[in-house]
């Protein structure tokens, strides 16, 4: 791309030294039979240095290929397949990353792979990375996965078939997909087939602030009642029962604790401080602490609703029914009917929505795991006197400022009779 090459220098030898226009430092690129142009980073601004830095790796490179050694040693399709083994390697020590590891194969197996394929991890720069957010963008709705209904997901022994929306990739969503294209490259300076100064910078700008989704009391009262009556629907079927029963305790607590969805799944027993003492104190004096740790901050102390206390000693007399003891502080709060840790219960819970016909809310957002959290933070500032503000960030371990821009709109009820006049200034 000649865009990126301030100045350069053919030398006899077969290969060109040249500027970088982004950085400054010299870089060297050259053909070779049967390769695609090689760009490689010397990492240096002092040209003498350059030119001996590109004459060694010519000659390495040439000999590589000489000898068949160099044929997809550093393809993109080979580096991304390597990092996505990595991170279910870590997945499988610490079950609270797998998924992280799915939704990462998930990216580069639809997404990334199809796009860059075999390409040299040395060959791809900027504006290729720009193009390819051109391209991610639009895939679903002017791209190659215009004319697609549905994608099939490998689950279990099976597949599953899910129905896609044709709409454009938000930009929330190619912020969240591009750190695995950086994980890739990453991985690709572990291996030093780049240099750490060699990585191309994917700008993605600032994701505009949007008023998270909320449901009104009104919206989960019905949700929750939706729940109960699909939880009757199943009685005969142990493993269906189970399975909406745990999802059904998820809703309570996430609503009633304002916890992150991954904060929840990270939850094993021995987290859930005071619980024996609380389900054997009236409801009004209950009091348990529930310690949290997810997106990367330090485990912290939060208190959770009386409403919330409800839906733990649900789960914790429906572990014993299921797998006829109580559970250790060690088993996880939410699993599966085989006592595996859930990392997700997005199926479950869109199927729930759609039964309750909750699935967008009034403008068109839609609803997902994450909105109890917003629901929890919007009805703590609408009470009457309303939670203080600098005591809600700490509970729900964000920050004030978090607050005031995701939810300055949730307007306290005392403040809303002001403005209905029901009330003397």
């Amino acid at each position: 791309m000649m865009q990126m090459v301030k100045k350069g220098r053919k030398l006899k030898k077969g290969y060109t030294v040249f500027k970088r226009s982004d950085s400054g430092s010299y870089a060297v690129r050259f053909t070779l039979e049967g390769y695609p142009q090689f760009r490689i980073g010397l990492g240096t601004f002092d040209e003498d240095e350059a030119n001996e830095l590109a004459q060694r790796k010519y000659l390495e490179t040439s000999i590589l290929a000489e000898r068949q050694l160099l044929t997809g040693d550093a393809s993109f399709d080979k580096l991304a397949r390597e990092y996505v083994e990595i991170q279910f390697k870590d997945g499988e020590k610490n079950p609270k990353r797998l998924g992280h590891a799915k939704h990462a194969s998930s990216t580069i197996k639809n997404y990334l792979i199809p796009y860059f394929g075999n390409k040299p991890i040395t060959t791809i720069y900027h504006n290729d990375l720009m193009d390819y957010l051109d391209w991610r963008k639009i895939y679903w709705t002017e791209g190659e996965g215009k004319g697609l209904d549905f994608i099939r997901h490998k689950r279990g022994r099976g597949y599953l078939n899910m129905r896609v929306r044709h709409i454009e990739a938000s930009p929330s969503t190619l912020k969240r997909e591009a750190s695995f294209l950086r994980g890739v490259f990453k991985h690709a300076v572990r291996q030093r087939h780049i240099k750490q100064g060699d990585v191309p910078k994917l700008e993605l700008g600032r994701v505009p602030a949007t008023k998270r989704p909320a449901f009104t009391r009104e919206q989960y009262a019905k949700l929750i009642l939706k729940s109960e009556q699909r939880l009757l629907e199943v009685q005969g079927n142990p493993k269906q029962s189970y399975e909406r029963y745990m999802l059904h305790c998820f809703i309570v607590i996430a609503a009633e604790s304002g916890m992150r969805p991954g904060e929840l799944f990270n939850l094993d027993w021995g987290h859930v401080e005071g619980l024996a003492q609380a389900m054997k104190t009236s409801l009004a004096e209950r009091d348990i602490r529930i310690i949290a740790q997810g997106k990367g901050k330090s485990p912290q102390r939060l208190v959770p609703t009386s409403s919330a206390i409800n839906g733990f000693e649900n789960l914790w007399h429906g572990y014993r029914t299921r797998f006829g003891r109580f559970p250790n502080d060690d088993d996880p709060v939410f699993c599966n009917y085989l006592g595996n840790r859930l990392g997700s219960l997005n199926n479950s819970l869109n199927a729930l929505l759609d039964a309750a016909n909750l699935r967008y809310d009034a403008v068109g957002e839609k609803f997902s795991a994450y909105c109890f959290r917003h629901s929890y933070a919007t009805w703590q500032l609408q009470k009457s006197p309303p939670t203080d503000i600098y005591t809600l960030a700490k509970n729900m371990r964000t920050s004030v400022e978090m607050i005031e821009k995701w939810y300055s709109d949730a307007i306290a009820e005392d403040h809303a009779a002001q403005l209905r006049g029901n009330k003397a200034w």
